[in-house]
């Protein structure tokens, strides 16, 4: 006769543990016996009763004894007393029932715990999506607010029980399905690793995509790669499949590379390794100026000429990759951090040096006000014009559209890469020259064109710098220090 092993419950040392109220069965152990026995393994259909493929009720004594371990025990009388049992068959009874039931037993009190096998579950679900993947997702996979299929319900459409041909394995074949687990099996879930541990979790719902029909209501517009393993660790949904080449293109639905928080919002538990690019943005890189690359990809006008700061959409245009990366490389352009769980502002201030410059033929503005454009100054640069349009529009000067050509938003016609550096350079290695050591303000006092008489230069690279002559009448020894003598090089520093 087979003895039905112990439960797992009362592994171990004697007396380390207390005895639980209820052993549970271990079909581990149980097998082991058998095989230990020489006996044939026992199908699982033994025991579980199928009826058109759904599960019968729970296991009763006629599973049990009889042909394994004897006979059955005796019914529970009118007036029940306490069950007593030779060990091995006292074994056999714990698996289903507690010792202190059986000492007091009733009907209530010995009505077995199983299903659900809350103590261990022994067996784990094989649902292999690759084997599956002409099967409708909703034909196992219930909305995430209604109530699953019943176990088994959900693949009789399939499997209808008999193995008949384009059927399936019949459900009779348990061991297809299930698979021996040891301890807690492992459930079918996404993978969570140190690469992917930004989830969206919280905010994410399967109903609302579902709700808006089209590709949102097709679980593989995004779970595509879901259908290529058969593992139990999923492939994660990537970003991309989100971002601008699926649904979220900031028209069907918000761009997903401007508002992080609207899906991320769990920090993750482990340890996040934060990226904190120090490099900020510039035009200089390649690709950002050129001929392909215009100022109007990225900076658009407003009703008043303004350039507009490049947005995310502008930028995803090209780097739309780049945002999709767990540590992305360019959010330290604008921001000092890349957590998206986290309100980002750009805080990476423009350099005090435009990168740009501009061009401009003074002669074609003679009329207009020195200081209408040279207002402002920096660090680095004085007078200069002030950021933006501001200096160019006006009645009867440049607008987005019309007006004085260029128009505003032929930004080439104006801006030159590195021309604010190359004028610098130029202004600085002149011969005697004074840009080094000359200060415009002790000097404003004077009309700028009391200085600055010659404007013929087609462009500021080409306008002549002040000649000597135009400083003597206040460098004259009285009102200041005079421009002849030996004290060149107050003016003149490291002249050649």
């Amino acid at each position: 006769m087979v003895v039905l092993g112990l439960a797992l419950g009362l592994v171990g040392l004697a007396g380390a543990q207390p005895k639980p109220t209820r052993e549970g069965f271990d079909h581990y152990l149980h097998d082991r016996d058998v095989s230990v026995s020489g006996a044939d393994a026992i199908a699982c259909t033994a025991c579980h009763e199928l009826k058109t493929g759904r599960l019968v009720g729970v296991p009763g004594h006629a599973a049990c004894f009889g042909a394994c371990h004897g006979g059955a025990p005796a019914k529970l009388g009118k007036k029940p007393s306490p069950i007593t049992e030779p060990p091995e068959r006292l074994r056999v009874c714990t698996a289903c029932h507690s010792e202190a039931a059986l000492a007091a037993p009733t009907k209530a009190a010995l009505a077995p715990g199983m299903p659900p096998y809350t103590l261990y579950q022994d067996y784990a679900l094989e649902a292999p999506h690759k084997r599956h993947a002409a099967v409708a997702c909703a034909t196992c996979h219930a909305k995430s607010k209604s109530k699953p299929p019943a176990p088994h319900a959900r693949c009789l459409g399939c499997h209808d029980g008999a193995g008949t041909a384009g059927k399936g394995p019949a459900m009779t074949a348990c061991a297809g399905c299930h698979s021996p687990a040891s301890g807690k099996p492992e459930p079918l879930a996404m993978v969570r690793t140190k690469e992917t541990q930004i989830f969206v979790t919280k905010t994410f719902s399967h109903d609302t995509h579902a709700k808006r029909g089209g590709a949102g209501a097709t679980c593989t517009t995004c779970h595509a790669a879901v259908l290529t393993t058969d593992d139990r660790q999923l492939p994660r949904v990537p970003m991309a499949a989100c971002g601008p080449s699926g649904c979220h293109d900031g028209q069907a639905a918000f761009a997903t590379s401007g508002a992080c928080t609207r899906c991320h919002q769990e920090e993750p538990v482990e340890r996040y390794e934060v990226a904190r690019p120090q490099e900020r943005f510039g035009h200089a890189r390649p690709g950002h100026v050129a001929a392909n690359l215009p100022c109007a990809a990225c900076h658009s006008l407003t009703a008043s000429g303004e350039p507009r700061v490049a947005s995310h959409a502008a930028c995803a245009a090209c780097h739309e990759a780049d945002f999709a990366r767990r540590i992305p490389t360019i959010c330290g352009a604008c921001h000092n951090a890349t957590e998206p769980w986290r309100r980002l502002i750009p805080d990476r201030e423009p350099p005090s040096q435009s990168e740009l410059g501009s061009t401009l033929d003074h002669t074609k503005h003679a009329a207009t006000a020195c200081v209408a454009c040279h207002a402002l100054a920096t660090p680095t640069t004085e007078l200069r014009p002030p950021r933006g349009h501001k200096a160019c529009t006006g009645a009867g000067c440049h607008a987005a559209a019309g007006g004085a050509s260029p128009i505003l938003s032929a930004c080439e016609g104006c801006h030159q890469m590195g021309l604010a550096a190359r004028r610098e350079h130029a202004r600085r290695t002149a011969p005697w020259s004074v840009r080094a050591r000359f200060s415009h303000v002790p000097h404003t006092s004077a009309p700028c064109a009391t200085c600055h008489t010659d404007l013929t230069g087609a462009t500021v690279m080409d306008l002549a710098a002040p000649a000597k002559v135009t400083c003597v009448g206040c460098h004259d020894g009285t009102t200041a220090f005079k421009v002849t003598g030996t004290a060149c090089a107050r003016c003149h520093p490291g002249s050649k």
